[in-house]
């Protein structure tokens, strides 16, 4: 599959994911807001945050150079780092504020003792969001590493966010059913969660802004061929290719994204 169809499946998911995040957003606060659900209206705040994410993507690949325009390569491939700069700034920006809300929401939680919801609808929301978040978080990661992007990783993280407070809200509504004490699990569970998640953010705010930012995702995310190296589009030549090797480690912090213990090479098919 060539760079161009995986960049035109990055553009319709994103587009899928905003008007799906969108509408489960609007229901979840709905049903929050009538049941009182302080973990319902969370949810509904969290689906908005990943709908902006989405539409940054969109964006991001939008952005992204057509067949035919390959003739001014080096001022494309600055333009297309520019862009997924930004994009990926904007995405670490919203994991930050979705690590803030997640932990200010729960902490609330915890004080009123506000216990998970119960009713069928909130249970069949959990569930359902977590079916369809399963398999958006697998198509964009795949997408990520396929086509290098740290947009589209951030993306991914996003999803798996979404996916991860499905499962939090949905196990936790399960645990107060059987056990009443357990009416902190998920809150708990979620602070958790979003200090996770604020990391990651952080990590990717930090790898936008250093100096040898190249547009790729962290380094083992990056698909390799057996040899070790970075793999190439099979129908890629010298004509659409922008090679850029890195020959020194960003930094000395082997968990950020971007960092590697030696040298890599990041391939931009343009």
């Amino acid at each position: 599959m060539s760079r161009y169809q995986l960049q035109q499946y990055a553009i319709g998911i994103s587009i899928f994911s905003v008007f799906y995040n969108t509408a489960e957003g609007v229901v979840s606060v709905v049903f929050g807001v009538d049941s009182s659900s302080h973990s319902l209206v969370f949810f509904g705040i969290q689906s908005v945050i990943e709908v902006i994410s989405s539409v940054l993507v969109t964006w991001r690949f939008l952005c992204a150079v057509k067949p035919g325009d390959e003739g001014d390569a080096g001022n494309t491939g600055l333009r297309i780092i520019r862009v997924e700069r930004i994009a990926t700034t904007g995405i670490g920006i919203l994991l930050i504020l979705l690590a803030f809300v997640a932990v200010g929401t729960s902490i609330a939680s915890l004080v009123v003792h506000d216990h998970p919801n119960t009713s069928t609808p909130a249970l069949i929301i959990a569930a359902g969001t977590s079916f369809i978040n399963v398999l958006l978080w697998v198509a964009k990661r795949y997408l990520a590493r396929a086509l290098d992007s740290s947009t589209m990783h951030g993306e991914a993280l996003c999803a798996l966010s979404c996916l991860q407070f499905g499962g939090v809200l949905l196990v936790g509504s399960l645990i107060y059913r059987v056990w009443r004490g357990g009416w902190w699990a998920d809150s708990v569970t979620a602070i958790v969660i979003g200090l996770l998640f604020g990391w990651e953010g952080f990590k990717m705010v930090r790898w936008a802004r250093h100096k040898d930012f190249d547009g790729g995702c962290c380094s083992d995310c990056r698909p390799r061929n057996r040899t070790g190296n970075v793999a190439t589009p099979q129908n890629a030549t010298a004509a659409n290719i922008k090679e850029q090797v890195l020959v020194e480690n960003p930094c000395t912090d082997t968990g950020c994204h971007g960092c590697s213990k030696e040298g890599h090479a990041v391939v931009e098919h343009v």
